[in-house]
């Protein structure tokens, strides 16, 4: 019997590592090396140890068997990786040992053509066995229990053992509890006396004898974007990681870095944190341990001490989400590109960035089992589309600045099938769905800023043809704040944003975008001020030549100027357009507290900023009172009078004025 090994430790991270010179490059195709450490995964989500060795099943008549139902043996050479041609012409790689059998497609010119994990390719028969089914004492099958779907993956066909459990989210309901069922790609199922008619369905590109030929499954957190965001804020995010991890995993105490991440560099912290704890064993891998490594950076050569040392885990989970995510696989641009989320070896991260086959539906084991100690608070909650639900169709999309065909092309998907895309809008305009964009785009949303990591949620999107996707997932309707894709309940300015909605004081940008980050004109302060004050009535009289009658903010300057909340500048003119910088909005705020009534008199020493000295004379009084009263509390360290606000930090400006004053 094959021993398996269940230890936790020098695990051995992703295929990859950085070099450096006249730019950034990363090597994607790792070279497996002989004591690198095979793992697999538990129904718990426990990832340990397998050993691994050569696994070929002896027949007694040559290495291709000529029996209806055969198997690709991809575990000829133990711990090593494969290299393969996909049927789009790119290269790809996977290792046997982590995943042993692959379906048979036939054998041409030295060629053994293959389904595995997504993937349709050819490989040098020489690497791989083939044999008959009935020889295999294991093959790879997935079945449902409580109702969940769960994957057991194989790593050797001569033993009746499976090294993987993975849970891959609620069973559909056309497959039955404790049935078995076979499926290549994860999303066509076959019962388990159809293993035939797969082969048969496959070397034919349909899917007809499937259970379920017109609905293909998709693993939800497989196939969500990474462009989405996780609502777990950091505390709850630590308490979850807590229940699966030790007292001295480096995963303990992540949740703040996650968010952060996530909400700087537009990253899903659950989906990283499922990746952490794929990569590193929860935290207890000797890289995580000894470097503060959760994700093997740089470990994927021949020589695996040479993975990179992090002075914190912080500092791992930054150079992760932002320089190996946000600027590298989700870049379209990039060749690295396969899909902006886990995905398999047909599409997605895990196409380059692991030999594991079934790297990504693993990671997104990781999530499902945190998610259902949270709650579920986020499954299904986002709108998926795939575009090519079969293995061999390969349409190279573009994706549009606009919704018409005639906008601008800010970049393509590539020809990769079964790629998801995050659906913004469920409705199409003009034949086009909105899309979260993969790519950090640039400024003027032509195309994609390279350069840049971090990601912008409220203009980072694109338009994609409705007819050329399906969609897979529809995403529950958010109410509230929670509607805006931007804001989450990991960031900074959740509460602050919350209050100020809730309230009819501040409204999105539109439907699903509040904007945190857009800086607020003067024109959008005067209005937030006239809707605390219960948008009262007022008649249009010309006193700016820039406010003319009719326009949103017409009534709220008017009302402002009436009583005696803004004056103006000495040009005669309001500016409503200008972007309102921190002293105006301080001035405004102190004259608007007067106006109410408010007791004024706390008042702050200015001096003990570096930059006192700057805030205007015009404003200083009110200054004083802002940050005396706690309103304002610096811009890291500083006073930064004429930097400007953005709509967040008007948000929390204005919070903390109606916490202040009870009101």
């Amino acid at each position: 019997m094959k021993k398996w090994c269940k230890a936790i430790l020098y695990i051995v991270g992703i295929g990859l590592f950085l070099s450096t010179g006249a730019g950034l490059s990363l090597e994607v195709q790792a070279e497996e090396y002989e004591d690198r450490p095979v793992t697999g995964v538990d129904e718990e989500g426990n990832v340990y140890e397998v050993e691994s060795e050569a696994g070929v099943v002896e027949e007694g008549f040559s290495t291709f068997s000529t029996a209806t139902e055969q198997v690709v043996n991809f575990n000829t050479k133990g711990n090593a990786k494969t290299d393969y041609k996909a049927d789009t012409g790119d290269t790809g790689y996977t290792n046997g040992a982590y995943g042993a059998d692959a379906a048979y497609l036939g054998t041409s010119n030295g060629q053994v053509k293959f389904l595995l994990s997504g993937v349709i390719g050819s490989v040098p028969q020489g690497d791989v066995q083939v044999i008959n089914k009935a020889s295999a004492k294991s093959i790879s099958y997935y079945t449902v229990s409580g109702g969940v779907l769960k994957h057991r993956i194989t790593t050797d066909l001569r033993y009746n053992e499976y090294a993987s459990n993975l849970n891959c989210g609620t069973a559909p309901s056309y497959l039955k509890e404790g049935g078995q069922y076979y499926s290549y790609d994860g999303h066509y199922f076959y019962a388990s006396d159809k293993y035939g008619a797969m082969l048969t369905d496959y070397i034919n590109n349909n899917r007809n004898n499937s259970i379920n030929p017109n609905t293909p499954y998709y693993n939800y957190y497989q196939y969500l974007p990474m462009r989405s965001t996780s609502s777990y804020s950091s505390s709850t995010m630590d308490t979850l990681i807590a229940g699966k991890t030790t007292s001295t995993s480096k995963m303990r105490g992540i949740g703040s870095s996650l968010t952060s991440s996530q909400n700087t560099y537009g990253v899903n912290a659950l989906l990283t944190a499922g990746i952490a704890a794929n990569e590193s064993a929860w935290g207890n891998s000797n890289y995580a341990m000894q470097k503060n490594n959760l994700f093997g950076l740089n470990a994927g050569d021949s020589n695996p001490d040479d993975s990179y040392a992090y002075s914190s885990v912080s500092v791992c989970i930054k150079a992760f989400t932002e320089t190996y995510m946000s600027k590298t696989y989700l870049n379209p641009n990039d060749g690295i590109y396969w899909g902006g989320f886990l995905g398999n070896k047909g599409s997605g991260i895990n196409v380059k960035y692991a030999s594991d086959p079934y790297w990504g539906e693993k990671a997104a084991s990781m999530v499902w089992l945190l998610d259902a100690a949270g709650g579920n608070k986020d499954q299904y909650a986002y709108s998926i589309g795939i575009k090519d639900t079969f293995a061999g169709s390969h349409q190279n999309l573009l994706v549009k600045a606009g919704s018409s065909a005639s906008s601008a092309t800010m970049y393509s998907t590539g020809t990769q099938c079964n790629t998801s895309f995050l659906l913004l809008d469920n409705t199409a305009q003009n034949g086009f769905y909105k899309i979260a964009s993969d790519g950090v785009l640039n400024s003027a949303r032509t195309g994609i800023n390279k350069d840049a990591g971090t990601y912008n949620f409220s203009s980072m999107y694109g338009y994609i043809a409705a007819n050329s996707i399906v969609i897979v997932n529809t995403g529950r309707t958010p109410t509230g704040v929670d509607k805006f894709r931007d804001v989450n309940a990991g960031g900074w300015y959740y509460s602050y944003v919350k209050t100020v909605y809730e309230r009819g004081i501040m409204t999105g940008m539109d439907t699903y975008t509040f904007g945190p980050a857009v800086s607020l004109s003067r024109a959008h302060f005067a209005t937030i001020l006239y809707r605390m004050q219960g948008s009262p009535s007022v008649s249009y009289k010309a006193v700016f030549p820039d406010v003319p009658n009719g326009y949103f903010f017409t009534s709220p300057v008017l009302w402002a100027y009436n009583n005696k909340v803004i004056t103006g500048y000495e040009s005669g003119k309001f500016g409503p357009s200008e972007v309102i910088t921190r002293e105006q909005m301080a001035l405004m705020m102190y004259r608007y507290a007067k106006f109410c009534g408010l007791n004024t008199q706390n008042s702050a020493n200015l001096n003990s900023y570096p930059d006192a000295g700057k805030v205007s004379d015009f404003s200083r009084e009110a200054m004083s009172w802002a940050v005396g009263t706690g309103l304002i509390q610096g811009d890291q360290g500083t006073l930064n009078p004429q930097g400007s606000a953005s709509r967040a930090h008007c948000a929390t400006i204005i919070t903390r004025f109606i916490e202040k004053y009870d009101l």
